[in-house]
């Protein structure tokens, strides 16, 4: 006779965690290097011109 597995509830939970974290963490390193490439490329078109001077001394 054979046994089915079923599954620890707490088991199942902490997949769940694990999995979603993952993803989470996954989404923010995407997020992160997409914002530093686009940083990166507004920098390297500023011109000296670009910038506006301030209204108070120096």
């Amino acid at each position: 006779m054979s046994r089915s597995y079923v599954p620890d509830p707490l088991e199942t939970a902490l997949s769940w965690v694990w999995a979603l974290g993952t993803a989470a963490g996954l989404a923010m390193v995407a997020l992160l290097a997409h914002t530093e490439h686009s940083s990166a490329q507004v920098q390297l078109t500023l011109s000296s011109e670009d910038v506006p001077l301030s209204d108070g001394p120096v």
